[in-house]
């Protein structure tokens, strides 16, 4: 539809506004839409005029964590596969293409280019990403991966926190313990024991330099106590005070890396609860209904500039599946024909894919044509980041408003004027995430899904829990039990040396397993769990896995030996006991994980395979799609990094005061940790995921639980060993039940401010920056755009390319002065 048509309908729109005699906003436009989605009605939209809104610039970026992975490829070749045209289902496959894809996807900046020579940009035709890129030092500050978005950047400043905040509790509190510790004498005092009518003589710890170092070896210092309790209140005080600040430089950097780089998210909301089922355009009809109706002040200006739909895509996906089939089925027939790609059989094959494909593409174009399966959600784009600022300020709700929608099938009783309705619902504004990390295959599920699908995933999490727990439990129940079997045979000498050694070899490997099982199946369980949420956005899934594998790992590797051996066998300082496994958990856990990531098993078996696979050649049977995925590095997925994290910190300052030998190692784990981390995400892995800092708060809102960890670990340990409760433990449990009430992010932006000096630029000339966008993204809009977005990158006669909009800056400042390149 030309610009003059929409002003025209605009202009009637309006004009039925004013013969109605209704106002600007809310309920003016209900009652005109009430007119329009009736059938009897003669005023109605025209869907098939319209237009339908595109953005310059988009990369599409396949879905976390297993579901929809790179799938809605597929059928964007469904009209026809011209020579020169990419088919993801191309079969053999062109290695060279998938080469380029892998170097696209590197994390890796976007080689500067001098506007003068490069007039085209080589981009790869299945994602849109530049193929010519530069690596990034690994000497460099984590802010060169700003790039990338602000999570990645904020989970190595959050790594660093970490790191800060153990050295704190060690140079505060721990050197002192190790220090007194190591001067004990309790460890070596003899104990006599009648045990079958013989007095047997020995030491009241075993010779071992972990209960040495250990609170054990203090028991009768009394003043080393004491001054354990005062040392430790300070060192917690110092760290609630970290923790505050904490906050405020996470804040600064996001804010740095947003002033810095413009996204589609900085101009765009997430609308949600619109009617459906009306016979009018959503977009023509959302893009008057924000412009006019939006804000209350009717002397400010709202333009939208992008109306981008959801829709519900479980047709769709039925019918990929069929395509996997069909795929699979080729390549069975292939293997037949002796590897004849041409053979009679293949084509028939190929002719039923090009019909699949074809009848995918049809479903999307009346998806977009006639607003079939529309969801209820959209993204909306504004002209600047104010007017989007300006609109959610204006139209706040609560939970409660959502709840009572949800019972009442969307509508809400008793709304005012102010409230932004349609026909009867109102709508619900939120800021909008990045479009890739919008999962767009569950997007569109109705909260009733949602509710049913998150209560089943916590049974299943609780049962899963709960069977690993009572296994695991039962293992170190029996091994306990074994070690103490054995010390007593070793005390009445018959106990020889060679079963001695199999008994300390078995005690390690159950130990092993234990550590291994916890590493990588419950991750893997856990991942299924989560998956089935059906969670909308990525950042949202990485907060539940974090959520539910730490507390696994701090459960499994803490609570576990807490029960079998102080609350069950009453083990604390013996052979096998608490300590010493505690002790070897500590080890394990500050050595394990490093160097397992470290040597990337992950990488290493891809690389194997895919040196394999290719050695095929066209024998492999791959698909174009399936090259390009064999051809990139391994995924990387932050929530597993923050579960390691915090499963070390939660477990460090559980135990800390016993064993302050831990806290050393856990420091110097998290720091090795840090520096192989940041190696694997530059050299060896893919991202995939634009994480924003709603997962680094809720990270930091987890990690607090460290002042309870440390009061309730501080009370249990002075008990056990002292058979007391000091006032000091008392005052800390108090004082951390208080910190975890208190609004900390409020008082952290209250104490410790931070400006936003954003230059608010127009959408025209932010978007000249953007490598995606909403309709880049959603399977259904996704493989138009992205064709025409290729199309324009490698045109000498590119409207709007990057390398204009540097000789503009060169124009008028006299350099470059964008200094982003590369993806969000």
């Amino acid at each position: 539809m030309n610009q003059s048509t929409n002003k025209q309908h605009q202009s009637d729109m309006n004009d039925q506004v004013d013969q109605h005699g209704q106002g600007i906003h809310g309920q003016g436009y209900q009652s005109q839409q009430q007119q329009q989605s009736h059938p009897e009605m003669e005023k109605q939209s025209h869907p098939s005029q319209h237009q339908h809104l595109h953005n310059d610039q988009s990369h599409h970026q396949n879905q976390n964590h297993g579901h929809m992975d790179g799938n809605h490829e597929k059928h964007h070749a469904g009209n026809d596969h011209h020579e020169d045209h990419y088919n993801p289902l191309q079969m053999p496959c062109d290695w060279e293409i998938a080469r380029k894809h892998a170097l696209s996807r590197r994390t890796a900046q976007e080689k500067k280019k001098d506007p003068m020579k490069t007039l085209q940009i080589e981009t790869c035709p299945c994602c849109g990403f530049e193929v010519d890129r530069e690596d990034i030092a690994y000497c460099s500050d984590p802010m060169a991966l700003s790039f990338l978005g602000s999570g990645f950047t904020l989970f190595y400043n959050y790594l660093r926190y970490c790191i800060i905040i153990l050295f704190i509790q060690l140079l505060v509190k721990q050197l002192h313990n190790l220090y007194t510790n190591y001067n004990g004498s309790y460890c070596s005092h003899i104990k006599r024991e009648k045990m079958e009518g013989h007095i047997i003589e020995e030491p009241y710890c075993p010779d071992s330099i972990f209960l040495r170092l250990s609170l054990a070896n203090k028991l009768d210092n009394r003043e080393a106590l004491e001054m354990m309790q005062v040392l430790n209140f300070i060192s917690i005080f110092i760290i609630m005070f970290v923790l505050i600040y904490f906050r405020k430089s996470q804040r600064q950097i996001d804010t740095t890396i947003d002033e810095e780089q413009l996204t589609p998210a900085d101009y765009t909301i997430c609308v949600k609860n619109i009617p459906t089922g009306l016979s009018v355009d959503y977009k023509y009809e959302l893009k008057n209904l924000f412009e006019n109706y939006s804000v209350l002040d009717s002397t400010k200006q709202i333009i939208v500039r992008k109306v981008v739909l959801v829709y519900d895509i479980e047709e769709i996906i039925e019918l990929e599946k069929k395509l996997d089939q069909l795929l699979q089925q080729k390549k069975d027939t292939i293997k037949q024909c002796n590897f004849n790609f041409h053979h009679e059989n293949v084509k028939k094959i190929d002719e039923e894919i090009e019909h699949l494909e074809h009848q995918i593409h049809k479903i999307e174009e009346e998806y977009e044509t006639h607003n079939t399966n529309f969801s209820g959600i959209a993204f909306i784009s504004f002209d600047d980041e104010s007017m989007k600022q300006l609109v959610l300020q204006d139209n706040p709700h609560t939970q409660w408003e959502r709840m009572r929608s949800h019972i009442n099938r969307g509508r809400l009783k008793s709304l005012t004027n102010n409230d932004l309705q349609w026909n009867g619902q109102k709508l619900f504004l939120e800021q909008a995430p990045e479009p890739n990390d919008v999962d767009w295959e569950f997007i569109h599920i109705t909260t009733s899904e949602k509710i049913f699908k998150r209560v089943r995933a916590w049974v299943y999490y609780i049962l899963f829990e709960s069977a690993a727990f009572f296994i695991i439990y039962l293992i170190s129940h029996r091994l306990a039990l074994l070690g103490d079997e054995a010390h007593e045979e070793e005390l009445k000498g018959k106990l020889d040396e060679e079963t001695k050694r199999k008994i300390n070899i078995m005690s390690f490997s159950i130990s092993m397993t234990i550590v291994l099982f916890n590493k990588f199946g419950v991750a893997k369980i856990v991942h299924y769990i989560v998956d089935d949420e059906k969670i909308s956005n990525k950042t949202k899934f990485q907060i539940s896995f974090v959520y539910k594998y730490a507390l696994a790992l701090f459960l499994n590797a803490a609570i576990i030996s807490f029960l079998v051996d102080i609350v069950i066998l009453k083990n604390v300082k013996g052979a096998g006991g608490f300590i010493q496994n505690e002790s070897q958990i500590f080890v394990l856990n500050a050595i394990f994980p490093p160097f397992i990531w470290c040597v990337d098993p992950w990488s290493l078996c891809k690389n194997i395979w895919r040196k394999y696979i290719m050695s095929k050649g066209d024998k492999a049977l791959l698909t174009q799609q399936e090259a390009n995925k064999l051809m990139e590095e391994p995924d990387y997925l932050s929530a597993k990094r923050y579960s390691d994290v915090m499963k070390t910190m939660w477990f460090t300052f559980m135990y800390g005061t016993a064993i302050p030998l831990g806290t050393l190692f856990s420091a110097f784990g998290i720091l090795i940790y840090y520096f192989v981390d940041y190696y694997n995400i530059l050299r060896r892995r893919t991202v995939k995921e634009s994480i924003s800092i709603q997962l680094s708060t809720e990270m930091i809102e987890m990690l607090e639980y460290i002042i309870a960890w440390c009061a309730f670990g501080e009370m249990i340990m002075t008990y056990t060993f002292f058979k007391e409760v000091s006032k000091i433990d008392i005052l800390l449990i108090v004082m951390a039940i208080l910190y975890q009430q208190l609004p900390m992010e409020d008082i952290s932006e209250y104490l410790f401010p931070v400006e936003n000096n954003e230059e608010i630029k127009p959408y025209a000339e932010g978007s000249a920056s953007f490598d995606t966008d909403y309709d880049r993204e959603n399977p259904v809009t996704k493989h138009k755009a992205l064709a025409e977005w290729n199309n324009r990158q490698q045109s000498a006669e590119n409207p709007n390319p990057k390398n204009k909009k540097i000789l503009a800056q060169q124009d008028e400042f006299g350099y470059a002065g964008d200094g982003h390149f590369g993806r969000r």
